[in-house]
């Protein structure tokens, strides 16, 4: 078994306690937020985002660490979030949606601390169809690519 390297604020037990708390604080203002807000502008801006107000509770209260585990499982695939968001915001959308209401954040995240390599997290992940099938795009965009390259000489 390999010993992971934790790096920055994680390496010393003070860093992952300040982490918790400032997500813990991050995730009680936005639940305020929405509190502080009618049921109908709960509803729009829920529609806004293409998702149910249920549903927009539900990631409030669990962003934004839900978000920093899709970002960093996207990384360990070698997936470019930034170009998912900008080339197609919809599925960028949906892959958050769905990891926010994921159950197994735990699990995920002990898995990508520990080997983000490993492949068991694609028996638990809900995002594992998406997420392959933007892999595959992206591959296939950069061999593309490299093939317009290699034929203009």
């Amino acid at each position: 078994m390999r010993t992971p390297v934790i790096a920055g604020e994680n390496a010393h037990p003070t860093g992952f306690i300040t982490r918790w708390w400032r997500n813990w604080t991050r995730r009680y203002a936005a639940t305020r937020e929405l509190d502080a807000c009618g049921e109908g502008d709960v509803a729009h801006l829920a529609h806004d985002l293409g998702v149910s107000a249920c549903e927009l509770r539900t990631l409030a209260g669990r962003w934004p660490d839900s978000a920093d585990l899709l970002r960093r499982r996207m990384d360990a695939l070698g997936i470019d979030a930034a170009q998912v968001g900008r080339r197609e915001p919809e599925v960028m959308r949906d892959l958050q949606r769905v990891c926010g209401q994921c159950a197994d954040e735990r699990r995920c995240e002990h898995d990508l601390r520990h080997d983000a390599g490993d492949h068991s997290w694609r028996t638990y992940c809900p995002n594992v169809g998406t997420l392959n099938a933007v892999r595959s795009e992206q591959r296939d965009r950069r061999w593309r690519r490299g093939e317009r390259k290699r034929r203009s000489f």
